[in-house]
């Protein structure tokens, strides 16, 4: 569990022009058609070797991540929330606990959560204000400890380079 019993996970929120919708299977139509739309810049978001989502990404493989990703932030293991502005999917948040495949790893005391966001086509000119918006939101209302966003506040060079610093 990333947060404590006593933490509510919000299922909504707003930030600016932003509104935050716990990722949920009602979203399936809408996410799907950015996440295809936007394959090419997504994957790499997660990491440099990170190839989600597949170029042969159902819309029932969607429903059933969108499954997880509500049972996973309901049980506060990790967090996914849609971006919406008025009534356009701007793209989706993350909060995950920081893993790492290395035996030493010395983010791990450094980080607790991973934060990372992608942005739909349509919002590519926007993706700053959005990811300043999604920072903020995060920040007050989730009991971060010590939250990193790699790949947005490190390039993945210099995040790999953390982890024996």
């Amino acid at each position: 569990m990333l947060f404590p019993d006593r933490f509510s996970t919000p299922r909504t929120g707003q930030e600016g022009p932003y509104q935050f919708r716990l990722l949920c299977p009602a979203d399936v139509t809408a996410d799907h058609k950015a996440v295809m739309a936007a394959a090419e810049r997504i994957r790499g978001v997660f990491g440099p070797d990170n190839h989600w989502p597949p170029a042969t990404l159902t819309e029932a493989d969607n429903l059933a991540d969108l499954q997880r990703h509500e049972q996973d932030s309901l049980n506060r293991l990790n967090f996914a929330y849609s971006i919406w502005q008025d009534e356009h999917y701007a793209g989706c948040a993350y909060i995950k606990p920081f893993k790492s495949r290395l035996e030493i790893d010395a983010r791990r005391g450094r980080f607790r959560e991973l934060c990372y966001l992608w942005v739909s086509n349509d919002f590519v000119t926007q993706e700053e204000a959005i990811y300043q918006h999604t920072r903020h939101w995060i920040n007050q209302h989730f009991p971060l400890r010590q939250p990193a966003w790699p790949g947005r506040e490190w390039g993945w060079a210099q995040w790999a380079a953390l982890a024996s610093a």
